[in-house]
């Protein structure tokens, strides 16, 4: 058969059993591309989407339909919209985001065409994504093609897609689901599960207060389309005001689709759907945290990508809530929140509902093409939890670094490594696994038990920058690709020399969650330690977002805090902080100096743009600095005993008092003289320059005097501990 006649009956097979196809094109640029035109030419999408390289083809494609181009980087503003017909053109860079962004849209009947490099050669090939993770002074050439050799054996190996190769070779996939029967209800669902979840949301938004549902599922599945025949459902049958949130607007496109197909006569408009005076409206994240919006129903959408911080705030602020994410999502990781986010719903709504929608309703079960980009980009990759695994001889550790080439053909054990991974952090992209491979900076490190991987650490080689660039880089005018903390040390602590270093950043470190809190991860970052000095390596340290826990764990591995950010990150919602242990003398004298930095430059940043810092954040790094410049004179003393007294003002003490409370704060045998809500005072008012006002209202005194007295008596008794 010519390739028309097999395109033709793939596009008939798929169109049947409604699913995807996927066909992979393999040879020069141009010969793809006649190929491409060949298939096209049959498909007739509607729609075509085309990413990649395009411009020297354009000729080939008159009187086709003309497509839709786009760059890999444009991948995010296509979630949630539809193509009958998707071509990436892999000449231009093989993007693993956009590819697994991108062929979520591929509607059910439709096609990919996927045009590669020669398959034979694709490995050597300078894939313009190496971009991407190519760090100073390293080129394309040392890539090693470790994550596309990878690719290649897939495709040789997978039945779920149709290969076309210059070289000769051909392979169109056969047809194994013949129908698939379409399922539609009353309310407009396509499956039970979907109608189930709809029925659920209507009790939260109907029954007892303060029992939040969260709803997971796959791509597909019709998870957000719920969530917007859900909420037409309320308002037509009187419900004031629907509450929608998500990490974007855009992201609720499919919501507000939804719900305007079922709401006859309303205005619809950006953001908000107005029935006769009762709405659904977009409201961001932070907004809704800032200031609380009177609503019946609050809706959260692709809540993984949320900071768990705000979704905590929403959860307290909101007594009727839904949280739904996508388990195997591109802005966070659904799993590490269901995980994560179990927790603090445990303590504060312990009637929360879970809900899992498993049948797929854009397409059919058992889809190829969505098999193959989970198989390929490992959104698959999963860690099974073993309760019952026995360690018998805790003392019979393994600590080894892993030879990635060899990783690239263990299939179980790269699984096992990434699905560790994904589990325990809060955003993992299909990026990260092909930076996991062919990162040139990158060693992986992992602590077995009795053959079982407990522990695994990503760790990026740093420095050793150039002493000609040193200079530009202190004074911010220059930075290079990657060497994140010594570009820190240098630019934000003014050490100029600490680019010439070399040094070891630990990116991530997962230990299996059922052998957490055992010590496991201390042990591994000691060895890691370890392993760097003997290396040559002048210090190891950490970039992360800051909470008390992992300040804390942190400590304990013997790396100590020499830097916390000023704004906060959008993916946690933290403030980013630096770590830093000292390997060699060189190591240890810029680890003295970066703390001798940091200490009066933290202190004098908590009025300003720290001044939202948690308090018990400020305490754990107070702890871990040195102090000595505040040590207290005799006169700050008097002037103690005098505001003690109370004879006068806070404002004519401030120095004296903020002396005692930085002081008294670093102090673990002080600490556990208050209660928390009184290192909240302090930290609020003394170091962080709140109003009376604010204090007053966070602590819930009757009012300033109250507020006043209470710090007199709280700085009376630091004097006591500091004196005795």
């Amino acid at each position: 058969m010519t390739i028309e006649q097999e395109v033709c009956q793939l596009q008939a097979n798929a169109t049947v059993s409604r699913q995807r196809r996927l066909l992979v094109i393999s040879g020069s640029e141009y010969w793809c591309c006649e190929q491409a035109k060949k298939a096209l030419a049959v498909l007739v999408p509607e729609m075509l989407l085309w990413v990649g390289g395009y411009d020297n083809t354009v000729g080939l494609f008159e009187g086709i339909c003309r497509p839709k181009v786009i760059a890999s980087s444009e991948a995010s503003q296509w979630l949630g919209k539809e193509t009958g017909c998707l071509v990436i053109n892999s000449w231009s860079g093989f993007c693993v985001d956009a590819f697994g962004i991108l062929s979520g849209t591929v509607k059910a009947g439709g096609v990919l065409l996927l045009l590669t490099p020669p398959l034979k050669s694709w490995a050597a090939y300078q894939d313009p994504e190496y971009k991407r993770i190519t760090v100073y002074p390293n080129k394309f050439e040392d890539v090693t093609g470790r994550y596309l050799r990878r690719m290649v054996r897939l495709i040789g190996d997978s039945a779920d897609l149709s290969l076309l190769e210059e070289a000769g070779r051909q392979r169109f996939q056969k047809n194994r689901d013949i129908y698939s029967k379409m399922y539609c209800d009353q309310i407009g669902c396509f499956s039970e599960e979907q109608s189930q979840t709809v029925q659920a949301i209507l009790r939260v938004a109907k029954g007892h207060r303060k029992r939040p549902l969260v709803v997971t599922a796959n791509r597909g599945c019709g998870k957000s389309a719920a969530l917007g025949i859900a909420a037409a459902l309320l308002i037509a049958d009187g419900t004031d005001r629907i509450i929608v949130t998500a990490p974007s607007m855009g992201v609720t496109d499919v919501i507000f689709r939804h719900a305007a197909e079922r709401l006859d006569g309303s205005d619809v408009a950006k953001g908000v759907i107005d029935c006769q005076g009762r709405q659904l409206i977009f409201k961001a994240p932070d907004e809704l945290a800032e200031t609380h919006y009177t609503g019946s129903l609050l809706l959260v959408d692709e809540a993984a990508a949320i900071p768990a911080s705000l979704l905590k705030k929403l959860l307290i602020s909101y007594s009727r809530i839904v949280f739904s994410t996508t388990i195997h999502g591109y802005e966070g990781s659904g799993r590490s929140f269901s995980i994560r986010f179990s927790m603090t719903l445990d303590d504060l709504r312990p009637q929360w509902k879970k809900l899992q929608i498993h049948e797929p309703v854009r397409w059919s079960r058992n889809d190829p093409l969505e098999r193959f980009s989970f198989t390929s980009l490992m959104l698959n990759a999963s860690l099974v939890i073993e309760k019952d695994l026995q360690i018998e001889d805790w003392k019979n550790e393994c600590f080894e670094e892993i030879n990635r080439d060899e990783l690239v053909d263990n299939e179980l054990l790269l699984e096992e490594l990434f699905g560790l991974l994904v589990m325990a952090h809060y955003k993992t992209s299909p990026l990260d696994l092909r930076h996991l491979l062919d990162g040139t900076n990158i060693s992986i490190y992992v602590l077995r038990i009795e053959g079982h991987v407990l522990a695994v650490a990503l760790v990026a080689c740093e420095g050793q920058i150039q002493s000609e660039l040193a200079k530009d880089i202190w004074l911010g005018k220059r930075r290079v690709r990657g060497h994140l903390l010594p570009q820190i040390l240098s630019n934000h602590l003014g050490i100029e020399e600490a680019v010439t270093l070399t040094g070891g950043r630990v990116i991530r470190i997962a230990v299996r969650p059922e052998f957490q809190r055992r010590g496991l991860g201390v042990r591994i970052m000691n060895a890691i330690s370890n392993a760097l000095s003997k290396k040559g390596y002048d210090y190891v340290g950490s970039l992360f977002g800051g909470t008390s826990e992992l300040l804390d764990f942190w400590g304990k591995a013997g790396l100590v805090p020499v830097r916390i950010g000023v704004t906060r990150e959008v993916s946690s919602g933290t403030y980013s902080a630096a770590v830093l242990q000292g390997l060699s003398s060189q190591g240890v004298s810029l680890l003295n100096e970066a703390r001798r930095r940091f200490s009066p430059q933290f202190v004098y940043l908590l009025p300003d743009v720290l001044n939202c810092l948690n308090a018990d954040i400020v305490v754990g790094l107070l702890r871990n600095l040195p102090l000595w410049e505040y040590s207290l004179s005799v006169y700050d003393r008097v002037d103690l005993e005098s505001f003690t007294e109370g004879g006068r003002l806070y404002e004519s003490c401030i120095v004296s008092i903020k002396k005692l409370t930085v002081v008294s704060l670093s102090k673990n045998s002080c600490l556990c003289q208050f209660a928390e809500w009184q290192i909240v005072f302090l930290v609020g008012k003394v170091l962080q320059h709140q109003s009376w006002a604010t204090m007053t209202e966070r602590c819930k005194f009757s009012g300033k005097k109250q507020a006043v007295s209470h710090l007199r008596s709280v700085v009376k008794r630091l004097l006591y501990l500091y004196c005795k």
